[in-house]
């Protein structure tokens, strides 16, 4: 079963049950004035990307704080995030101290390298050691558990021996996702959502996204025989994961708008 809701997911996480959710698998806001940006023209539908910083933390902390109990013991947390202003605004290092704060466990930390540099150059102070910048082409996958790092019951898994090999190593190379091909302005691969689920879930464990956007992560759950919920305040957004998951094999949707089933 999947579950979208078209709500802010500060108002769906309390109506949820609590020790429900298997493994939670996001990417907040970048916070970065999307649609405002030299590099990224392309806005949110709904969402203003241009919080004051500590509006923006608490945005995520009051998502995290209500989701504790919602998750089961043992369940875990991974947070696709990026630094910003080339490191002087370190987010990866700002999100772990407010998990800590809330009682989650850090887990481990994935760096996803894009390898979408180009030919784009940060060049700062051009030839001198002054002022210069540095280019991130890498995002964090920040994990965090639950009381402790076991699952807590035996399931089955469908993880492969050569991808277990493969992505133990915590340092994963995948291409970024078309912003156009997925009519959302910062959507990550289905490849890092594939992992996650398949490396911290046994099938039919239940993944939840409150910040769904395009639909990824729950059109991949789907894919992999698991329940699927995600929040996201933009209609058109829900609308197009519903389309998503409906390409999938599984076609058992259940979507839900305002609280209402449709």
């Amino acid at each position: 079963m999947i579950q979208i809701y078209n709500n802010d997911c500060r108002d769906v996480i309390p109506v949820l049950s609590n020790d429900s959710i298997d493994l939670v698998i996001t990417s907040p806001p970048y916070n970065v004035k999307l649609g405002d940006n030299k590099y990224n023209k392309i806005a949110y539908d709904e969402y203003d990307d241009s919080l004051p910083y500590d509006e923006y933390l608490s945005l995520i902390e009051t998502t995290f704080q209500e989701l504790y109990s919602k998750v089961k013991i043992g369940g875990r947390v991974a947070i696709n995030v990026a630094d910003t202003k080339n490191g002087r605004i370190p987010l990866e290092s700002d999100v772990t101290q407010l998990m800590v704060k809330n009682k989650w466990l850090p887990y481990s930390h994935i760096i996803w390298q894009k390898n979408n540099i180009g030919n784009r150059t940060a060049w700062g102070s051009w030839k001198s050691p002054s002022s210069p910048f540095f280019l991130f082409s890498f995002e964090h996958i920040l994990l965090f558990a639950k009381e402790t790092y076991k699952l807590q019951y035996k399931g089955e898994t469908d993880l492969e021996r050569d991808e277990f090999i493969q992505w133990t190593n915590a340092y994963w190379v995948m291409s970024p996702e078309s912003k156009k091909r997925v009519k959302h302005p910062a959507p990550f691969p289905k490849e890092l959502p594939y992992r996650l689920i398949k490396m911290l879930s046994w099938k039919g464990a239940t993944v939840f996204d409150p910040f769904g956007g395009s639909g990824t992560t729950v059109a991949v759950a789907n894919d992999l025989d698991r329940e699927g919920i995600m929040c996201d305040v933009s209609k058109q957004y829900c609308e197009y994961a519903h389309s998503r998951v409906k390409e999938s094999i599984l076609l058992n949707i259940e979507e839900v708008t305002n609280g209402e089933t449709l």
